[in-house]
């Protein structure tokens, strides 16, 4: 009758290890981890002296790695956006995975502004970012129209980014929805989550970008009228 040898089960665990090192998705990489854990349990259980030290370090391995892969799992479960949730993600963070798009939502609030509604006023440091859904925005600075904002412009972008008051007036030209942030709160989250704030930035700079087309050619515009007069 053969006996059992204690050593084929850790021989086995550290292939799995090895594997686990080898993978570059991390939750392979847990899972592999878990079962080498668990593998490596009965040799240390089947020595002549039980080694109870390595004994309880690999259970509280296994235990770790066994809630980690359960919260990695359930982040990749399908997730689905509500309509007017998926147009967010659609309009600015389509980069993003919906979970991560959610957590962003969820730091702001969902503002609604009748026609007419003054969302930026010049002279005053921006306390809010909001990123238009539905309407209109329209940008003046003494009377003249420097651009419309529309689905997917920011209001404030400009000035979030330079950190100086606003130099315009913004006023809603039709029903508007859109989802505001308290600039102190997005940016605590930003620092802490870099793949969401670099593609916010990335679409801040192509916002800022059409920004700066629409008020030239408004520029050009204006000229021409004032030389035919």
């Amino acid at each position: 009758m053969t006996t059992l040898n204690p050593n084929h089960f850790i021989h086995i665990a550290n292939v799995l290890l090895l594997v686990a090192y080898s993978v570059r998705d991390i939750l392979w990489l847990r899972l592999f981890a878990l079962a080498s854990g668990l593998i490596a349990i009965p040799y240390f259980v089947l020595q002549p002296t039980p080694l109870w030290a390595p004994l309880v370090w690999s259970v509280i391995f296994v235990a770790i790695n066994l809630f980690q892969s359960w919260r990695l799992f359930v982040e990749r479960r399908p997730f689905k956006l509500m309509p007017e949730e998926e147009e967010v993600r659609r309009l600015a963070f389509y980069d993003l995975p919906p979970r991560k798009v959610l957590q962003v939502l969820s730091l702001g609030t969902w503002i609604t502004a009748e026609a007419g509604e003054r969302v930026l006023q010049r002279g005053k440091r921006i306390e809010a970012l909001s990123l238009i859904v539905r309407g209109k925005v329209r940008l003046t600075k003494e009377g003249q129209v420097l651009a419309e904002l529309v689905a997917g412009n920011f209001v404030g972008s400009a000035l979030l980014l330079s950190g100086a008051p606003a130099e315009v007036d913004a006023v809603t030209i039709e029903p508007v929805r859109a989802m505001r942030w308290e600039v102190e709160t997005l940016e605590r989250y930003l620092a802490a989550n870099p793949e969401t704030r670099i593609t916010m930035q990335r679409h801040l700079g192509r916002d800022l970008a059409g920004k700066l087309v629409s008020y030239a050619g408004s520029r050009d515009t204006g000229h021409k009228l004032d030389s035919t007069q």
